[in-house]
């Protein structure tokens, strides 16, 4: 099987224009895991909750997809493929509330991020001690 060329690489990757513009920080509050697939390995590899929040990620979390497929490689050594094939998947995360609720939902962002040592103000969201 031949080689893909850089286009055929270009295509897979692409995003639709709603998970391109989507914001880590809102695959976190809204249950989204992140499959990733890089195109010249074949390895592959979902990221969850735990690693949006770690310490790899947390500097990325105010960024959209788009940037984020486009600032990271693959981690296998040797490989170091750009462009990588992103995903959203919907996570089986219980989280004992109604994700509709959006005031609920934006409280218990706020007390996660805080809770992973992350300032909400640092990812963009507006929020006042008490609040």
């Amino acid at each position: 099987m031949p080689e893909p060329s850089p286009s055929d690489r270009r295509k897979a990757a692409e995003l639709a224009h709603e998970v391109a513009r989507t914001l880590l920080i809102d695959c976190v509050e809204l249950g989204y895991d992140i499959s990733f697939k890089c195109q010249y390995c074949g390895m592959e590899r979902t990221w969850g909750r735990r690693e949006m929040l770690g310490e790899r990620l947390r500097k990325s979390l105010a960024w959209p997809i788009s940037r984020l497929q486009r600032a990271v490689v693959c981690p296998v050594r040797g490989c170091g493929g750009p462009m990588p094939i992103l995903r959203l998947m919907k996570g089986g995360y219980q989280d004992g509330f109604d994700r509709a609720d959006q005031e609920r939902r934006r409280d218990w962002l706020i007390n996660t991020l805080l809770d992973a040592g992350i300032a909400p103000d640092a990812v963009g969201l507006a929020w006042k001690p008490g609040q």
